[in-house]
């Protein structure tokens, strides 16, 4: 599976994601995570070879539905037909997503991991094949215990310090690729000696 982080125009949005195979066969899935508040990553995806044939984008995921991540989902689904999952219903949802789902993805496959924390609605999706993990909004490098913090982003960090993860894509910060997993404990710690309130 390949990922590429697709650049966005400058202005209020999130990081984008485009799955697909590493050979772009007819089976694979071309995946966009989160399309942002517009459309304006489409000009970049119909730049690449994302298979002869093939839709460019055939699923979007949302990892939750906040206007930054999800409001572009209608310009997908009008281009290309895009198929929309998403934690909770929304004007173009067609699937709801649920915990532990396998969602195929490029020529590899997401587990669905549901997170809440940042939102009620928010998701991770985690590839065991390469060890990656797509945290969406949840927040993963937190290095002081002076926050405020509820028991569920707890556990949600607790379930996630339990998976091996080479690299994170976030839904705004640069890609974590060294240490990810340390950083992800580091932050659980310090999350634990904050303030957690119901």
């Amino acid at each position: 599976m390949r990922v590429i982080e697709l650049s966005q125009a400058p202005l209020y949005t999130c990081r984008s994601y485009l799955l697909l195979g590493d050979w772009n066969v007819l089976g694979d899935v071309n995946t966009l995570i989160d399309p942002g508040t517009d459309g304006s990553v489409i000009n970049q995806i119909e730049t690449l070879s994302t298979g002869c044939g093939k839709v460019p984008v055939e699923q979007v995921i949302l990892t939750h539905n906040h206007f930054d991540h999800a409001a572009g989902v209608e310009i997908f689904k009008q281009r290309y037909g895009a198929r929309v999952y998403a934690w909770s219903d929304g004007k173009d949802v067609d699937e709801r997503l649920r915990d532990g789902q396998i969602i195929k993805t490029g020529d590899d496959q997401l587990q669905v991991l549901h997170t809440p924390g940042h939102s009620s609605d928010s998701v991770c999706l985690y590839n065991f094949t390469q060890r990656i993990l797509f945290s969406g909004d949840t927040q993963l490098r937190i290095r002081s215990s002076d926050g405020v913090f509820t028991p569920e982003y707890v556990e949600t960090l607790r379930r996630l310090s339990t998976l091996r993860v080479n690299v994170v894509y976030s839904g705004h910060d640069e890609p974590i690729d060294h240490n990810a997993e340390g950083i992800i404990l580091e932050t659980l710690r310090n999350v634990r000696n904050s303030r957690v309130v119901s």
